[in-house]
C-alpha cells in the first residue's frame, strides 16, 4: 500500500474525528434513576458507531462535543439498569443540545435450566427457512446475513435475544458474490461483497444499505485496524508479500510514524528466490513489468511464477490489539508479543511459544479479541475440533483452554465471556444456526 496514498483518507478522515467547535454540537445531559430521581454516575454514554464516549460524574451529568451530522444514536448503559437507545437528529442552526434521561432497574429473571455434567451450546438463532451464513453484534441484537433456502437469495436481517426478526432487507442482486460482514475501525458493520460494498446503518430498528466505492473503501478504510488518542493505526499488509509495516498516524497534527516491521525471513528468501528460477524470457519480464509498476524485479517474479498461490506459501499474520491504552503485537516470526504506548513508542517486548513449536500444526493463524473484555484468543484445530487458548496480553503466556463443542465451529466472534460461531450438524437437513457457549477455561 502507497503510503500516499493514506494521507487522502487521513484527510477525509479528519473531518470525523478532529473537528473544530463551530462544526461540532455541545452535547450534556444529566441521567437519574426512573423511581428514586436520583442521579447517577458512572453510567457509560457513548455514541453509536463510533469512538466517542464518556460516564456521568457525582451529579449524574455528562458532556462531550460530537460532529454535526444529522442523525445519530446514543447508548446509555450501566449494571442493573435497562440499556437506553435515544435517537437523536441534530438541528444544525443549534450549538447545544441538553438531555435529562432517566433509567429503569433491570429486572432479571433466570431462565429454567437442567443441571447436567456437560455444558451444551445455546442456539442463539436457527431457522430451517434460510442459513446464516456470517453475523455481527448490533447494540443488544444481531444482524445477520442470511441466504434463502428456496431461492438463493441473500438477505440482512435485524433479530433480538428472543429470535424475533425485527426487519429485513434483500441485498441486491447486482452485488455479486457476497462474502462477509465486515466491521470497520469506524465502528461499522458493512456488507462485503464481489461488487458491492454496502454500509449497515440501523434506524428505530430497521435497516439501512448504503453503497460505498469498493476500491477506495478496500484500499483506504480496511488498512486501518484501529483508534487510540488522536491516532490512527493502520498497516500496509498485502498477503501476497512476506513483510509489512505497521503506522500510526496522529491527525491532530498530521504526522505519522511507522511503529512495527512484520517479515517472515525464511519465506522471505524463496520469495525472493523465485527470480533466479525463472526462464531467461521470464526473468526478463519481470524487469520489464518492476520497471512499468516501480517495484523491486523479485517482488515481480513471484507474481509472475504463482508463488503467493502456491502450498508453500502462507500470507502473514500478525495481529495488533489495544489493550488497556497498550498496543499490542503478536508478531508470530519473531516468536515476540511486542508492548508500545499509545504514542507508538517501543516499552518492552515477551516471548510468546504457543503457536511454535509444538503446535505448529494445529495453530490456524487466527486469533480473537473479545469484544467487551481485555481478553485474547488463540484459534486452534485438531482434525476439526477447534479449541480457544487465552492468551495474557502482558506476559504472552497460555492462561487456560477451552475446546468449542461444535465440530469445524465457523465465523467465531466473543463477547462479554462467550464465544458465538455458525454451525450446521455434518450429513444434517438442518441449516447453519446462530450459537454461543459459555467459556470456561481449563488447564
Amino acid at each position: 500500500m502507497n503510503i500516499r496514498n493514506f494521507i487522502q483518507l487521513f484527510f477525509l478522515l479528519i473531518a470525523c474525528y478532529s473537528f473544530s467547535q463551530s462544526e461540532s454540537v455541545f452535547i450534556k445531559g444529566k441521567i437519574f434513576d426512573r423511581d428514586s430521581k436520583q442521579a447517577l454516575n458512572h453510567i457509560s454514554v457513548r455514541i453509536n458507531n463510533s469512538t466517542i464516549a464518556t460516564e456521568t460524574d457525582k451529579q449524574g451529568i455528562f458532556e462531550f462535543y460530537i460532529p454535526k451530522i444529522k442523525h445519530f444514536s446514543l447508548i446509555i448503559s450501566s449494571v442493573g439498569y435497562k440499556k437506553e437507545v435515544k435517537e437523536l437528529d441534530v438541528d444544525f442552526s443549534e450549538d447545544t443540545i441538553k438531555l435529562s434521561i432517566s433509567l429503569k432497574k433491570e429486572e432479571y429473571i433466570l431462565n429454567e435450566f437442567n443441571i447436567s455434567a456437560k455444558q451444551k451450546p445455546d442456539t442463539v438463532f436457527g431457522s430451517q427457512r434460510f442459513s446464516i451464513l456470517d453475523f455481527d453484534f448490533y447494540e443488544d441484537k444481531y444482524l445477520l446475513l442470511t441466504e434463502d433456502k428456496k431461492t438463493n437469495l441473500h438477505n440482512l436481517k435485524l433479530a433480538d435475544e428472543t429470535q424475533t426478526v425485527l426487519h429485513s432487507l434483500a441485498i441486491p442482486e447486482d452485488a455479486g458474490k457476497i462474502k462477509e460482514l465486515y466491521k470497520d475501525f469506524m465502528g461499522y458493520t458493512n456488507v462485503m461483497a464481489e461488487k458491492k460494498i454496502y454500509r449497515i446503518l440501523v434506524r428505530n430498528d430497521k435497516l439501512i444499505l448504503a453503497s460505498l466505492p469498493v476500491e477506495d473503501y478496500n484500499a483506504l478504510v480496511k488498512p486501518v485496524i484501529d483508534t487510540i488518542n488522536s491516532q490512527l493505526l493502520f498497516s500496509n499488509f498485502s498477503k501476497d508479500y512476506p513483510l509489512f509495516n505497521y503506522f500510526s498516524y496522529d491527525y491532530s497534527d498530521s504526522t505519522k510514524k511507522e511503529i512495527h516491521t512484520i517479515e517472515d525471513e525464511e519465506l522471505m528468501h524463496a520469495y525472493r528466490f523465485e527470480y533466479y528460477s525463472l526462464k531467461p524470457k521470464d526473468k526478463l519480464l519481470a524487469r520489464n513489468v518492476a520497471q512499468e509498476y516501480g517495484v523491486d524485479k523479485h517482488i515481480a517474479a513471484a507474481m509472475i511464477s504463482g508463488f503467493t498461490q502456491s502450498m508453500y506459501y502462507t500470507p502473514l499474520f500478525a495481529p495488533l490489539y489495544i489493550v488497556s491504552d497498550t498496543i499490542c503485537i503478536f508478531d508470530h516470526y519473531k516468536n515476540s508479543l511486542f508492548h508500545y504506548d499509545k504514542n507508538g513508542t517501543k516499552l518492552d517486548s515477551v516471548n510468546i511459544t504457543y503457536h511454535h513449536p509444538k503446535n505448529w500444526k494445529e495453530w490456524k493463524n487466527k486469533m480473537v479479541k473479545d469484544l467487551t473484555e481485555d481478553k485474547i484468543y488463540a484459534v486452534f484445530d485438531n482434525s476439526g475440533h477447534r479449541y480457544l487458548k487465552k492468551i495474557n496480553s502482558k506476559t504472552g503466556k497460555e492462561e487456560g483452554k477451552y475446546s468449542i463443542i461444535h465440530y469445524s465451529a465457523d465465523k467465531i466472534r466473543i463477547k462479554d465471556g462467550y464465544i458465538y460461531y455458525v454451525y450446521r450438524p455434518f450429513q444434517s437437513l438442518q441449516e447453519k444456526y446462530l450459537y454461543k457457549e459459555r467459556i470456561v477455561l481449563s488447564k
